[in-house]
């Protein structure tokens, strides 16, 4: 190679080098606070990779969230209050992170978005992403509680599959009766109609209050219970009664009974059919929730919601990872991934979402979400005061430990007075 050739040659490696290492150096770091590990950990640094593949600009750092059963407000708050916000934040619940200023009013952002995008998002949603009516977090899934059942034993005992016309007064009680069984011999049941009804955290026990028409547990400022009533107290001693003396409802327990055919049916959230793969002959369908006095409703709320903490570095980015949640790409791998129901109504068109859930009743999924009758979880209220809810109302009741009545009693004036504070 002649001097003049390779003086060209020097002067192009310049140039491209000038060029390159400054796009090296531009790349921004966008740093999200996750709690939880294991497969869940895992699924959600695959969907952030994806983002990272369509922005090649942004690096992506997963900053580890609080172990030992605290939230993630909590090292939130730790970090807002020392200087160092996490750019966004997976959280629980919305609206008391909002309420406590640790995150951003994304209003103003989203409002720029197209009204086709806007108007897309599950109308239900909105409530438990906002507080004060601002927006402050967009969500990679969307739960409804729906009812889950054994399509083989179903068929065994001569059950057809439950229809819109299915009650929990009639058919939850005459049909999973047929289910309940003592398989050994030992006067003992080894299976039951139906699985504790119970989601977990004893929020499976809120649409039978819901469908009987008796509307939000809590006031809408989260300061007063507004359940101690004959509504609920006619729910708690059918499921009572569902137990102890039809002995139709399985006692404790979770999901895993299902999942193990122990139980025939189950209550609990849409995310549900992400775990199913582990067990291969479990042959199951989704259905309508039966109706209870004369309604149906469920529960439904945002899962994994993502909102721009307080003080973040690089908002910006933060709202193009938000961006990307809602985006077609996000929707497909957000199904693909196990969360379901992505926040936008279209992903239940996708061709993933039809994959995701082959040969499922989607139709009872849609139609289950959309139900006039459906609350959100009440996230505006304290998680203490929805535990004691559940242990000192909800559990003791069914475990056959306490009248409906003396159960709400003893528990509304702790309830509230925790509220007052």
């Amino acid at each position: 190679m002649n001097s003049r050739k390779i003086t060209f040659a020097l002067l192009l490696l310049t140039m491209v080098t000038m060029v390159v290492v400054p796009c090296a150096l531009a790349r921004q770091t966008l740093q999200i606070l996750v709690h939880e590990g294991g497969d869940y950990l895992e699924r959600t640094m695959r969907f952030w990779e994806a983002f990272e593949r369509a922005n090649p600009d942004i690096a992506v750092e997963i900053v580890p969230g609080p172990g030992g059963g605290s939230s993630p407000e909590e090292k939130l708050a730790v970090m807002v209050a020392g200087g160092i916000p996490p750019d966004l934040v997976r959280l629980w619940g919305v609206k008391l992170v909002a309420a406590a200023g640790l995150l951003q009013d994304i209003t103003p952002r989203f409002e720029t978005l197209p009204a086709s995008v806007r108007n897309d998002i599950w109308p239900v949603l909105f409530d438990d992403i906002s507080y004060e009516g601002r927006l402050y977090a967009l969500p990679l899934g969307t739960v409804v509680s729906m009812y889950y059942y054994n399509k083989q034993q179903f068929a065994e005992r001569g059950i057809v599959a439950p229809n819109s016309s299915w009650s929990w007064e009639k058919e939850g009680i005459v049909e999973l009766k047929k289910l309940s069984m003592d398989l050994n011999g030992d006067g003992v049941l080894d299976r039951w109609g139906l699985g504790f009804v119970d989601g977990g955290a004893g929020r499976e026990v809120y649409p039978f209050f819901y469908s009987a028409g008796g509307g939000p547990l809590f006031n809408e400022e989260g300061t007063k219970f507004l359940a101690n009533t004959t509504v609920m107290r006619d729910a708690l001693q059918y499921l009572q009664d569902l137990a102890q003396v039809h002995q139709t409802m399985r006692i404790g327990g979770s999901w895993t009974d299902f999942a193990e055919q122990r139980v025939g049916s189950l209550l609990w959230g849409s995310f549900l059919p992400g775990y199913f793969p582990r067990y291969p002959h479990l042959d199951w369908d989704f259905a309508l929730r039966p109706t209870f006095g004369g309604g149906r409703a469920s529960n439904v709320w945002s899962e994994t919601p993502y909102g721009i903490s307080a003080g973040a570095k690089q908002p910006d980015l933060a709202w193009l990872a938000l961006e990307f949640i809602i985006s077609g790409e996000g929707q497909e791998l957000s199904i693909e991934l196990g969360w379901a129901i992505p926040p936008a109504r279209r992903s239940v068109t996708l061709d993933a979402f039809l994959r995701y859930f082959k040969d499922r009743d989607v139709g009872a999924v849609a139609e289950m979400i959309s139900s006039p009758l459906n609350q959100i979880i009440p996230t505006h209220v304290p998680p203490d005061v929805r535990a004691v809810l559940k242990n000192e109302v909800f559990y003791p009741v069914l475990y056959g430990q306490k009248a409906p009545g003396q159960a709400l009693d003893e528990a509304t004036p702790k309830m509230e007075a925790m509220l007052k504070k």
